[in-house]
């Protein structure tokens, strides 16, 4: 069973691996989804919002075609948001830590493949 302690190392190694992503990973901007989703979608508690935000920008239906995610962006809008958001959260308050470790496992994964 995840710890809290777990879901917080991942999100350091989602923090970690976003500061040395490809040049081929876009920069972010207003524009993109990440902003989008990240600045309108609330749910009635933080692990409803938290599970709306991750499904929308990191969900099993936001590949490409060759299999990538097409949300992940670069910088203080892009991956930063993200980051932000994830550090703020109290993961020891009713979050399903298992489903949560899995949800940021997937953007662990993603992000080691765009180095």
């Amino acid at each position: 069973m995840p710890t809290p302690e777990t879901v917080k190392q991942l999100v350091k190694d989602i923090s970690t691996l976003s500061t040395s992503l490809s040049d081929a990973v876009p920069k972010a901007s207003k524009d993109d989804k990440i902003w989008s989703v990240m600045n309108t979608n609330q749910g009635d508690t933080a692990h409803e919002t938290f599970n709306c935000r991750f499904d929308a920008l990191f969900g099993e239906d936001c590949h490409d075609s060759s299999g990538c995610l097409h949300h992940v962006r670069q910088g203080k809008l892009g991956m930063g948001l993200i980051i932000a958001y994830l550090s703020k959260l109290n993961w020891t308050k009713d979050f399903p830590l298992d489903l949560v470790t899995l949800k940021l496992q997937r953007l662990v994964d993603e992000l080691k493949y765009l180095q």
